[in-house]
């Protein structure tokens, strides 16, 4: 989901947000597919064969985790109480994601230091640059060892799916957009925070609240167009690489319809980043 908090005010600025929100965004997928690139050769080196993830196996755990999380947050009505759900659930998904990153460069003793103290960072002074290293490294790291036990069809059934499930999420139930506020209050948002401007990057993620001035790209509009780009690893970098440029030109069409709505609203972001990674992949067959 990409959502907006305050209207821009002039011309210039949503282009500039654009460019902050293309580049964090590369810098995730390039990540996540320069580390599922040392993995799978070290997979292939040791001869390892990594378990294959069925269609209906990531279905599986996707709608089991939903329900947790539904379930936890009705559990504990509080704010107090939600927020430290939600803060439990951010520490480790970014926890998992983040070691898988360091761990795949570093030796363990050191990653475990390095996503340790990038945490107590983030718990005593939560700032928006720190939030959006924590949610690269959690997104890249989930998504290269996600993505080379899937396969590239499986994967394009994947995105049309929750493509679908987005859309459903935003337009209808809305529950996606409730779900964002309640991260918002929590201060725990498992998405990446754009701000209007460079210095915006130094701000608390306490001023990070609906109706304010950011944007927010979820993350699960990142790690789709990553699995699929790193299921295609094993097969060369270069469709990899080509699938992850046209999921960003599928997020270029998604924010450019945001920002022509006279009213500007919430949107599903996966779908156009979904349709262009496909139309990526589908050249690629022809590489």
């Amino acid at each position: 989901m990409q959502s907006e908090e305050k209207k821009i005010v002039t011309p210039f600025e949503p282009w500039k947000i654009f460019a902050f929100e293309a580049f964090l965004f590369s810098l995730t997928l390039g990540l996540g597919i320069a580390t599922a690139s040392k993995t799978s050769k070290f997979l292939e080196q040791e001869k390892i064969t990594p378990p294959q993830i069925s269609l209906f196996g990531f279905i599986f755990y996707f709608l089991l985790a939903t329900l947790v999380i539904f379930f936890l947050s009705q559990l504990f009505r509080f704010r107090k109480n939600k927020a430290l759900v939600f803060k439990t659930l951010f520490t480790l998904a970014i926890f998992s994601g983040g070691i898988t990153v360091f761990s795949t460069w570093l030796p363990d003793t050191i990653s475990l230091i390095l996503i340790t103290l990038l945490l107590l960072w983030w718990f005593k002074k939560p700032a928006i640059f720190i939030q959006d290293l924590l949610i690269i490294l959690g997104v890249a790291g989930a998504g290269s060892l996600i993505g080379l036990a899937l396969s590239p069809s499986i994967v394009v059934l994947l995105l049309m799916l929750f493509s679908i499930y987005d859309f459903i999420a935003v337009y209808k139930t809305k529950h996606m957009i409730k779900m964002v506020k309640e991260m918002m209050e929590s201060q725990a948002i498992l998405a990446l925070v754009v701000p209007p401007n460079i210095s915006g990057f130094k701000e608390s993620i306490k001023e990070v609240k609906p109706g304010g001035k950011f944007l927010i790209l979820g993350g699960g509009d990142m790690v789709f167009p990553l699995l699929f780009s790193v299921s295609l690893v094993p097969f060369g970098l270069i469709r990899a690489l080509v699938v992850a440029f046209f999921s960003l030109i599928g997020l270029f069409f998604g924010f450019f319809f945001f920002i022509s709505q006279k009213r500007r609203q919430p949107i599903p972001a996966l779908p156009p980043i979904a349709l262009f990674s496909i139309i990526g992949y589908l050249i690629t067959l022809f590489i």
